[in-house]
């Protein structure tokens, strides 16, 4: 069980139900559950910024998030308790003093991965773990030198080995078979000689599903990742006057275009690790598991669409369709970073040939934009943009839904148009400004066409 960093905030608002989910698992399970838990909501930010002042020299506060932490357990975890967590809680604060103490210049690396898990996570899930036995729930939680993820020493965004990975096993089955909940911090990895790794943005999703996998050999597994909302056919907060339909089912296809595209239901990575184990998810509310989306191979329901979604901060890079290919072989292979989008070559009237590369987060190509101009010093950056994406595998098998989605936006510029419906989605690139105005009038129209076809909640 994965519970997001939404839903753990240092007022404790959710921890309650959190619990509970936990319980019921446990009263109905011989075994479970292992409990994955992302930093409290805003920390892994406040401890970026503080890594960042230190690299810069300036002041910093790392007793509001500690001392937060000190709070929420006068509330959750019994007083009989609470000196032996304060214990865990300042050894974890000096560990983050003394990462802290060896920065220079640069919050990077092993550095910045250990200060934002052994500020976050690990503090988060011992806290939790406390919470747990406090309400008469048998639980332990994992420090770093029983850590089962081993990952290689890409410090920012690691990648799990399993064969290194499945050694580390037994620890952790062994407080499974003393039938305890497993508390344990997202997010993080560890190298193989003990270095703190990070799993990505949203790589407590990949926590939950790497472990799953590497315990399938020695149990039945049920994975399930709690969110705030159930997943829905848009944004609510986007969608507040129609008729919203609540997704019962995605394939691994789907979730992944529509989490690249502006909707976040499981990180990427973690989706690709699921899909290539075969491995089924089930995303939830935290309110009502039975509003869950199934996520699997297959899929299940008739529907053409699944979701409408959107993102803005988008940019178009125009340059050399020759040296586009090195750039992408050097953002794939070199910098792991696959947020982009081939939208094809034109052949000028100079014979010249150019090729448009969509990124989907402007903010990478502004932090890069020195080096990205090093492949081609003539190329063009086009800021200021946004997407709107259609998704869903049957949209293949029903004409007309790329003209629905275009004729019901006749005021809105459209860019660029990706239409795919054989790669399960149809992108339209629009001005920022439109993103919102777009998926609200598409949305209604695919309603009015009963494209959607789900449960309903308004």
């Amino acid at each position: 069980m994965k519970f997001g960093g939404g839903l753990i905030d240092l007022d404790g608002t959710n921890i309650p139900s959190v619990l509970e989910r936990i319980s019921e698992v446990k009263r109905a399970r011989d075994f479970g559950a292992i409990a994955v838990f992302s930093a409290p909501k805003g920390v892994t930010d406040d401890l970026q910024s503080i890594g960042e002042s230190r690299a810069l020299g300036r002041d910093y506060d790392l007793d509001s998030i500690f001392s937060s932490y000190s709070k929420l357990a006068s509330h959750i975890v019994r007083a009989s308790l609470l000196n032996e967590l304060q214990g865990m809680l300042d050894k974890y604060r000096n560990n983050v003093e003394e990462a802290l103490s060896r920065v220079d210049r640069r919050f990077n690396g092993s550095i910045r991965a250990r200060v934002l898990a052994t500020g976050g996570e690990l503090p988060t899930a011992a806290l939790m773990s406390y919470a747990l036995i406090s309400g008469g729930v048998p639980s332990c939680f994992l420090d770093k030198a029983t850590w089962p993820i081993i990952t290689d020493d890409n410090f920012e965004n690691a990648s799990p080995d399993f064969e290194m990975s499945s050694k580390k096993l037994p620890e952790l089955i062994q407080y499974i078979e003393e039938k305890r909940v497993v508390s344990v911090g997202g997010f993080m990895g560890v190298t193989h000689d003990g270095l703190e790794t990070l799993l990505g943005r949203g790589g407590s999703d990949q926590t939950a599903v790497f472990l799953s996998i590497l315990l399938r050999d020695h149990y039945e597994i049920e994975t399930i990742l709690f969110k705030e909302t159930p997943i829905r056919s848009a944004a609510p907060e986007i969608i507040k006057d129609q008729q919203l339909h609540r997704v019962s089912s995605m394939t691994y296809n789907e979730a992944q275009k529509a989490t690249i595209s502006g909707m976040n239901i499981v990180q990427n990575a973690a989706v690709r690790i699921a899909r290539s184990h075969k491995l089924p998810l089930t995303v939830a509310p935290l309110s009502d598991p039975r509003l869950g989306t199934s996520i699997q191979s297959d899929n299940p329901k008739s529907q053409p669409i699944k979701c409408v979604t959107g993102l803005s901060n988008c940019a178009i890079i125009t340059m050399s369709e020759e040296r586009s290919r090195s750039l992408q072989d050097c953002l794939v292979l070199w910098e792991g970073y696959d947020a982009f989008l081939d939208l094809g070559a034109e052949v000028m009237d100079t014979g010249q040939v150019l090729r448009d590369l969509l990124v989907l987060d402007a903010n990478f190509v502004r932090e890069n934009e020195e080096r990205l101009r090093s492949f081609d010093k003539d190329m063009k950056i086009e800021y200021g943009l946004g997407v709107v994406t259609l998704v869903g595998d049957r949209m293949r098998d029903t004409p007309g839904v790329a003209s629905i989605a275009i004729s019901s936006i006749p005021r809105i510029n459209i860019k660029r148009g990706v239409f795919a419906p054989h790669t399960s989605q149809i992108m339209l690139v629009v001005n920022e400004a439109d993103v919102s105005d777009a998926i609200r009038k598409i949305h209604r129209q695919l309603n009015s066409e009963g494209l959607f076809g789900e449960t309903t909640h308004s």
